[in-house]
């Protein structure tokens, strides 16, 4: 990291893994943004895939809905999401129907929603400091 750069290091809410995200980005903050930018611009569709399948009762596109997001979180520093997104897929594997998965599937959708709105915001907050520091 250079001189210049290391006055000028973006805070990442505490929600984010950010020392896992410099691990793979180092300080290349644009590259972050655009990474979170592509995120969001995937996020509703991969979102409504999951709804669709659990309201259709079908597990097997649910689990495949739920195995496509699930890296997502990793690119965006969020291991813990991605690790309940695993968890989710293997109770998938194993229900006899989505009903089996009520509790469980209110419980993702959930954190599904406010992880996007996490990552709108610190995307929104990375947006404005690359505009504004680099």
């Amino acid at each position: 990291m250079s001189g210049a750069n290391f006055s000028k290091k973006f805070i990442f809410n505490e929600k984010i893994d950010s020392d896992y995200l410099y691990s793979l980005y180092e300080d290349d903050y644009q590259y972050i943004e655009e990474i979170f930018q592509t995120t969001l611009a995937h996020f509703d569709e991969d979102y409504n895939s999951i709804r669709t399948a659990y309201e259709s009762n079908n597990l097997l596109e649910l689990k495949k809905a739920i195995h496509k997001i699930k890296p997502t979180f990793g690119f965006v520093g969020l291991p813990l999401v991605q690790h309940i997104c695993k968890e989710f897929e293997d109770q998938c594997q194993r229900a006899g129907s989505s009903n089996d998965l009520k509790t469980e599937y209110q419980q993702i959708v959930t954190t599904l929603a406010a992880s996007k709105d996490l990552i709108a915001t610190e995307y929104n907050k990375l947006k404005e400091f690359n505009s504004n520091f680099l």
